[in-house]
């Protein structure tokens, strides 16, 4: 990731934005800006598609979850989220 350190600053793009955050990204440098109140984050496009695919696996296995949940007649206590067999968590 090689970002402009030149006269002319990065004219940003808006790529989506909603409540909690921002993202843009800069045409002539290849560079990701996630801006999430007051923490911003750059990223070249592969590491953010990475990103973006981990947050999405996660939003499913949440779902996936409270779609159990509802069907049992009693939640538990714990949080009930398990690593799939295989996986680490860090």
């Amino acid at each position: 990731m090689k970002h402009q350190q030149s006269a002319n600053a990065c004219q940003h793009l808006g790529l989506a934005s909603s409540k909690v955050g921002e993202v843009m990204i800069c045409p002539e440098c290849g560079v990701v800006h996630l801006s999430l109140n007051h923490v911003s984050l750059r990223f070249d496009v592969e590491a953010f598609r990475v990103l973006a695919y981990m947050l999405a696996e996660a939003q499913l296995n949440i779902e996936s979850y409270d779609t159990r949940l509802s069907k049992t007649p009693e939640a538990p206590h714990a949080t009930g989220f398990e690593i799939a067999p295989g996986k680490k968590m860090h």
